[in-house]
Parts: C-alpha cells; structure tokens; sequence
C-alpha cells in the first residue's frame, strides 16, 4: 500500500503530546540524580533502590539489633555483616553456644552480599555517577582525576574498604566506574571481608562482651553518616536542580 503523506510529515509528531516527551531531560529536576542516560531499566532501578534502600533497612533494623545481638547473632550477620553481630557470634562461640565456623561464615556472607551491586552500578553508569557526587565544575575535576588512581592503589583499597572509617559504598562505586575488572574485584573485596570478619571474630573471641560495646557506638555513628551522606547527595542535588529552572530565560 502506497504512503500518500507529504513528504515533510515525517518529521511532524503524528500526536501532539509525543512532542512534550521529547522535551529535553533537563526540564525534569530528577534528571541531576538519575546516573542513567534515557529512560531507567529494571537494572538500573533495582541497583538504585539498593543503593539508597539498603541503608533504610539498616536503620529501620536498629531497634532489635540489642535483642538480635543478645539472642541471634548470626541472623544479623546473615543480614548486614555487622561487625558487633560478628563480635557477639564470636563471644558466644567461645562458650560453645554457636559454632566457630558458622560466626566466621555468616559475617564473611553478610558482609560481601551486596558489594558487587555497587561495582556494577559504576561499571552500568559510568560518568552518571559522577552527577551523584559532584555539584560543581571543581568537584567534578577533583572526582575525574579518581580515574588516575594506579590498579594496585585501587585493589588496595578495595580489601581495606571494611575497615572503620572507610566509605565502601563509594569505594565500590569508584572501582566499577573506573572500569576495575570483575575478577579482581571480587577477589579484592573477598579478601578484605574475610579478613575483616576473622579480625573481628578474634576480637570477639578474646574480650568478648567488652567488644561488642565498644563497636556498638562505633557502628551506630557510622551508619547515621552513611545514611546523612547519601540523602544529603540527593536533597543537595535535586534542589540545586530545581534552583536552576525556576530562574526565569
């Protein structure tokens, strides 16, 4: 069947609301903390909601993690790899309530799980992330030059990541950006975490309840950071966003 449309109907939008999707992406203020180009796959909605959801879970949890540490341990260690659940597994092993191993495994578990979600969202987005962290021309030089840091400075820090202190979020996030390879990531970050649990798991052994309190605090401070940057990033962000269109021309 022949097409009798004039020649220049190609590039008229057969609706009209089709030419108010195409509008450009910096009219919507989301665009600043979308790390994704174009429209989100399910990938890259499920690496987000871990990314920003998985602390909420934390904290959401802070309410039975007394309980947890006093009557089940491990299963904390199963969930988050907390190093006072590690600690407290630890003590109670040493007075043969739980298996040695099982505080060792669990930790180990709890504490890679998840890892390898924020690698892939760096290695997925690529530059994208880069609009999560950096607000201005400045901070986007200072974040660039990241790309530069040595492999073996970066596998370093990739096994040292677990250590207090240490934001290992974005340690993850930088390595898949900066186009680290699967494999000694992986190898990388187990290393750290099964170092780290054995760490803990020592310290739990050996001093028992005095350690669990001592990482207590620490944790608990440690968490209310992680959650207050990374809902600082976003509230900064989409502000500035928002700032930016309301200013008239």
């Amino acid at each position: 069947m022949s097409d009798d449309r004039p020649l220049g109907d190609e590039a008229t939008p057969s609706n009209p609301t089709d030419a108010a999707d195409e509008k450009p992406s910096e009219e919507d203020p989301w665009a600043a903390v979308k790390p994704w180009q174009g429209k989100a796959a399910r990938l890259d909605k499920v690496l987000l909601v871990i990314i920003i959801g998985v602390p909420f879970i934390y904290l959401g949890l802070m309410p039975f993690r007394p309980w947890m540490l006093a009557n089940a341990p491990v299963l904390q260690e199963f969930i988050n790899g907390a190093k006072t659940a590690i600690v407290a597994g630890a003590a109670y092993a040493r007075v043969g309530e739980i298996p040695l191993w099982l505080v060792v495994f669990a930790g180990f578990f709890g504490m890679a799980k998840l890892d390898w979600a924020f690698w892939l969202a760096g290695r997925r987005w690529g530059d994208g992330i880069l609009r999560l962290f950096a607000q201005n021309e400045r901070q986007l030089k200072r974040v660039q030059k990241l790309k530069e840091i040595p492999g073996w400075a970066l596998f370093l820090m990739t096994v040292i990541a677990r250590c207090p202190g240490i934001p290992g979020t974005l340690v993850y996030l930088t390595a898949g950006w900066t186009r680290m390879r699967l494999a000694p990531f992986l190898i990388a970050d187990l290393l750290g975490c099964l170092i780290f649990t054995l760490i803990w798991t020592t310290l739990g052994y050996q001093l028992g309840e005095a350690a669990v309190d001592i990482l207590e605090v620490i944790d608990r401070y440690a968490l209310w950071l992680t959650l207050a940057f990374i809902v600082g990033i976003f509230v900064w962000t989409f502000a500035k966003e928002w700032r930016k269109q309301q200013k008239p021309g």
